[in-house]
């Protein structure tokens, strides 16, 4: 079988046939081989590759030519067509992700928290998920991704209100736009050119507050201490935890806008060892909401993966979080 996965994947049976060599599809692969010692029950396939090059993925799907692979941006408004025959075979799987621009809360103009509250608010999410993204991310309504277990959160805590943000630049210490300092955006990558979400935000940012956005582009967000930047965060395991604790306690050596608010530690730190689920969740709850109005992020948007199964691949489940499923799948009727 192939797979995308990032890239697309091949399956073969456990006897070895199967439709495809090897060395078919050139160098850029990575073949994972079943395992005769694990632990469980023994792999249903002989090997699997996932391949990183090659061509269009959605195409060589068509073509026969690979059995799994997740779509990209090109591709999804023909496969989600219901009239498309591809569309019986998409899934679609939310993650547990959120990528976002963070603010450093200790340099200027976001020490001010009208000024961070401003640029939160300036930002139109559904644009950026509808347009850009064509549909294939959620906006996010806070920091925790709607699809984690146990978590839901009592309405939106965040959306578009551009005439307020122009309010809170006035109510700020600099008072007008043309008194902030020069304001630099970091964003990971080589190159010159500009990603079209990162465009979209600097033309909004533009035209919703006035304000110009300097982008650099560096190998390494982190490596110094970066003012303005873009980053993104995926679940480890399926816990508001794992978002609010981690990357937002004062403590924390993930908290890379240096935010920090003792109510806020307070109400993790309680939550750690709270033994009552509906009390924990509650208290990740208030924390959310504390942290979304202190406004140290710009939360953007949680990812949805589409994907494209064939019909004769058995047992594929996709899921947010990371588990063997390749061990249970099978391929039949070849």
């Amino acid at each position: 079988m192939t797979a995308h996965c990032a890239s697309r994947l091949t399956l073969e049976r456990p006897n070895g046939t199967g439709p495809f060599r090897l060395g078919e599809y050139g160098t850029q692969r990575i073949v994972l081989e079943r395992n005769e010692h694990y632990y469980r029950e023994g792999p249903l396939l002989q090997r699997v590759i996932f391949f990183l090059s090659g061509g269009s993925p959605v195409s060589m799907y068509e073509n026969g030519e690979i059995d799994i692979t997740v779509v990209g941006p090109a591709d999804v408004e023909r496969v989600s067509d219901p009239s498309n025959p591809l569309h019986a075979e998409l899934s679609t799987v939310p993650q547990l992700d959120i990528q976002y621009l963070g603010m450093n809360v200790t340099l200027p103009p976001f020490d001010d928290l009208r000024v961070r509250q401003a640029f939160a608010l300036a930002v139109d999410r559904e644009k950026i998920t509808d347009v850009v993204w064509k549909g294939m991310r959620l906006p996010a309504e806070g920091i925790v991704p709607p699809g984690m277990p146990g978590y839901q959160r009592d309405g939106r805590l965040l959306d578009q209100d551009t005439q307020r943000a122009r309010d809170l630049i006035a109510e700020s210490r600099y008072k007008e736009v043309s008194r902030l300092p020069l304001i630099t955006l970091s964003v990971g990558g080589t190159g010159v050119e500009l990603d079209p979400v990162t465009e979209a935000l600097v033309a909004m940012y533009r035209e919703s507050l006035g304000v110009e956005i300097h982008v650099e582009r560096v190998e390494d967000v982190f490596a110094q201490r970066p003012q303005f930047f873009s980053s993104g965060w995926i679940a480890d395991y399926p816990d508001p935890e794992n978002f609010l604790d981690i990357l937002f306690h004062g403590e924390s050596g993930l908290n890379h806008t240096k935010y920090s608010n003792p109510q806020v530690d307070q109400l993790l730190e309680e939550a750690r060892t709270e033994q009552n689920l509906e009390r924990r969740l509650q208290l990740y709850k208030q924390a959310e909401r504390l942290i979304v109005a202190d406004a140290p992020w710009v939360p953007l948007w949680h990812s949805v993966d589409y994907v494209l199964t064939k019909p004769y691949v058995e047992g594929a489940m996709y899921a947010a979080a990371i588990f063997p499923w390749l061990s249970q799948v099978q391929v039949s009727n070849w």
